[in-house]
């Protein structure tokens, strides 16, 4: 046993120094071809450099030595990895997949910021720019589309060698997780490249239709940014598309991927990410608008169209983001089920999007009630803080109500699924947060009233009850002691459930819901055990 140990921690440390030199090694290789392509394509192209000029002398010969020493690095320790692949320990093992995935990151990187660079500078010239100012010509093409190409050949290779290990969307459980963080980071930057590109192409065609209205400007301005929208469009829709393909061929071998943590917090972020892109200018719009209604607006009509067409772009986007992510969301619920940690990442969610509402719930109550005091004792500076209100109001209100409530019909269920909500962390965290901070600001606030009012019956000159100072700390009063109220008794509800979780788990009153509860429960069981027993096996197989 004490040998198998010993085997173990000699075979892991042998796998640390083995991929990292091995991808140290890589990234010095890749540097290197992309400088030695630069430089051979500028003494070849724009036959200015000969082999007498200092600087292209310096240049090829530092590349060429980054390869002359880097690639035999590589090339030898990839060779001792592979050596060892027969064993399965080394094929499951976690610094095998980090090598793999880092190094597949790495290759998209290239390929991606290469092609992205080719794509705009196209284009570019086919939106009408000129090849004599184009970095496309005559050496960009060259060192682009080689380096694309390298890209595109190292992710294929990594790939091939994950499939050949035989347990890609089976892997355990470290190297599980390896995979899933590099499927859902790459996919939040696909979405976040998408998202950017499309906003720049729209905001670019808003203002070409404001510009030829109001005023007349360079006819060519629009060509540069168009070109790299169009491209970061491109780029950003085919890596979400190809990360979430890869991600449904795992599911698809193993059923329990499609309920992990990781898939499902990649599409809560993405349903938020989408709903924020949307909402957040929404409001911006909003706040201009009623401040245009009441006269609080500043600049000329084309000024604030003009302010506008950033935000306006964003809207239609998240929209389609959010509306993407929220319908796969649900396919995968209906599909896969929940997990206990699926459903945890489902609360977390929920309870945030609450709390986000509640916040704008807050802050634009808060500001309307300023808005009116001012309106009534301070004069005219209200316009803003009723703007502010009213936009954030709109926004906080549906916003919290909506995930609000569908919290609670869930908590005040009395059955297994009903106490389970009631007794998560997350319910209890976002409780007891509200109320903690309702009552420090009831407090704080109340304090300054008392205080105010005191100075006031000493005979304070300055401190008259009906002045807008303390009108405000009322107005801040009643919101939090109506908001910290709400949620004390939403506390004092779930406590009056007396009956305990262990009894009412498994007493579900729809016995369609239960048994859906249990068959998926029953899988992700089957799941785990057929792990284990896998580990087991190899574990057996080293002794």
């Amino acid at each position: 046993m004490q040998n198998n140990i010993k085997t173990s921690r000699l075979a892991a440390v042998r796998r640390l120094y083995v991929y990292w030199i091995a991808f140290v090694s890589q990234i010095a290789m890749l540097i290197g071809i992309n400088e030695l392509v630069g430089v051979i394509g500028r003494a070849w192209l724009e036959r200015e450099a000969a082999m007498g000029d200092v600087f292209f002398r310096t240049a090829a010969a530092g590349s060429i030595s980054v390869l002359v020493v880097a690639t035999p690095i590589f090339l030898i320790h990839w060779g001792v990895a592979q050596h060892f692949c027969n064993e399965p320990s080394e094929r499951s093992s976690l610094w095998r997949k980090l090598f793999l995935y880092v190094s597949t990151a790495a290759a998209l990187i290239i390929l991606l910021s290469n092609s992205g660079r080719l794509l705009s500078e196209i284009s570019w010239l086919a939106f009408g720019g000129t090849i004599g100012a184009a970095e496309i010509w005559p050496v960009g093409w060259l060192q682009w589309s080689f380096m694309a190409a390298i890209g595109a050949g190292l992710i294929y290779q990594w790939y091939t060698v994950l499939s050949a290990d035989g347990d890609f969307g089976k892997e355990t459980r470290p190297a599980r997780w390896v995979r899933q963080l590099f499927l859902c980071i790459a996919s939040l930057i696909g979405l976040g490249i998408t998202i950017w590109g499309a906003h720049t192409g729209l905001q670019i065609g808003l203002q070409i239709v404001l510009d030829r209205i109001f005023w007349v400007s360079d006819p060519n301005w629009w060509q540069r940014p168009l070109s790299s929208g169009v491209s970061q469009v491109l780029i950003g829709a085919w890596l979400t598309h190809a990360i979430w393909r890869q991600w449904q061929d795992a599911a698809e071998l193993n059923p329990a991927e499609g309920r992990s943590v990781i898939r499902r917090v990649y599409l809560y972020l993405s349903v938020l990410i989408g709903a924020i892109t949307a909402l957040t200018p929404a409001a911006l719009l909003l706040r201009e608008g009623v401040l245009m209604v009441i006269g609080g607006g500043a600049g000329s009509l084309a000024v604030l169209l003009d302010r506008m067409t950033g935000p306006v772009s964003f809207i239609p986007v998240g929209a389609a983001i959010w509306g993407w992510s929220w319908t796969t969301l649900r396919k995968e619920t209906d599909t896969y089920g929940d997990s206990k940690e699926s459903a945890t990442v489902r609360r977390v969610y929920t309870y945030l999007v609450t709390a986000t509402g509640l916040a704008l719930l807050w802050v634009g109550a808060v500001e309307l009630l300023h808005a009116l005091i001012d309106a009534a004792l301070v004069g005219d500076v209200w316009r803003e803080p009723l703007a502010n209100g009213i936009a954030l109001l709109a926004v906080g209100v549906p916003t919290w109500t909506i995930f609000w409530r569908r919290a609670q019909s869930i908590a005040e269920r009395d059955d297994a699924t009903g106490a389970i909500e009631r007794n998560s962390w997350p319910r209890r965290l976002y409780l007891y947060g509200v109320a903690l901070v309702g009552a420090l600001v009831l407090l704080f606030t109340l304090a300054q009233v008392v205080y105010r009012i005191l100075l006031a019956v000493m005979g304070e000159p300055d401190a008259m009850l009906s002045s807008s100072e303390l009108a405000y700390r009322l107005a801040d009063s009643i919101v939090a002691g109506l908001l910290w109220a709400l949620h004390l008794l939403a506390l004092r509800a779930d406590g009056r459930f007396d009956r305990p979780v262990e009894v009412a788990v498994g007493m579900v009153q729809n016995p369609d819901e239960r048994r859906a509860a249990l068959e998926a429960h029953i899988a992700w069981l089957e799941a785990e055990l057929a792990a284990a027993r896998a580990e087991l096996a190899k574990l057996e197989s080293r002794s």
